[in-house]
C-alpha cells in the first residue's frame, strides 16, 4: 500500500487516531484528477491574521474538489533508518534520500527539511534547477521556514507542505 492510500485509510480512523499514526508532517504531490485534468489549478486559502496561501491543490471548473478524484503522491517526513544527514530529511532524484521524487529537474541532493524546535524549515542543498517557497528561491544551505499548506518548489515539481492536524482536514477528515 503506497502512502496516499494508507493515508486516505487512516482518516476513516478519525482524528485522534490519524494524528497518532501519521507522519508530524508530510509533503505532497497534487498530479491531476482522475478525470484527466491537470490539475494545474491553485487553490488559495484565506487564513485568519495571515496572508493568503497558494496551495496546488487541483479543482475543477466551478472551484470545488472531490479527494476521493485526486491523485496524489504523499511523501512523510520522516527519516530512513541508516539513511545520510541524521539531522535533516534529504530530498531528492536518487534512492539514498529519504524522499526520493523521479523527476528530470530534481537534483540527485536537491533539498531538506528539518524540525527546529516547533518550526520546520527548508533548504535547497546547492541543487542545479533551484528551489522556492512562496515563489522566492531558496538560497543554497539557508534554512527558511516552511508553514503549514505552502507550496515548496524544486526544480519544476510543485510539493504542498502539510502538518499533520491540516492534511487530516485536506483529506476529507472532519473535527
Amino acid at each position: 500500500m503506497d502512502a496516499s492510500s494508507h493515508y486516505r485509510q487512516l482518516i476513516k480512523l478519525g482524528r485522534e487516531e490519524f494524528l497518532a499514526a501519521a507522519a508530524p508532517a508530510v509533503l505532497v504531490r497534487f498530479r491531476g484528477e482522475a478525470s484527466g485534468s491537470d490539475g494545474a489549478r491553485t487553490l488559495t486559502l484565506d487564513h485568519d491574521d495571515e496572508e493568503p496561501i497558494d496551495e496546488t491543490l487541483p479543482m475543477d471548473g466551478i472551484g470545488a474538489f472531490s479527494v476521493s478524484d485526486i491523485d496524489m503522491a504523499i511523501h512523510p517526513l520522516l527519516k530512513k533508518p541508516g539513511a545520510s544527514f541524521p539531522d535533516r530529511i534529504t530530498i531528492g532524484r536518487t534512492s539514498n534520500n529519504d524522499i526520493a521524487i523521479s523527476d528530470h529537474s530534481i537534483s540527485r541532493l536537491h533539498a531538506y527539511v528539518k524540525v527546529q524546535g516547533t518550526t520546520w524549515v527548508v533548504a535547497d542543498a546547492g541543487s542545479k534547477n533551484g528551489s522556492w517557497v512562496r515563489g522566492e528561491p531558496l538560497e543554497a544551505r539557508r534554512e527558511r521556514p516552511i508553514r503549514s499548506r505552502e507550496v515548496l518548489r524544486l526544480g519544476d515539481v510543485d510539493l504542498t507542505f502539510y502538518l499533520a492536524p491540516d492534511l487530516f482536514h485536506v483529506l476529507g477528515g472532519y473535527l
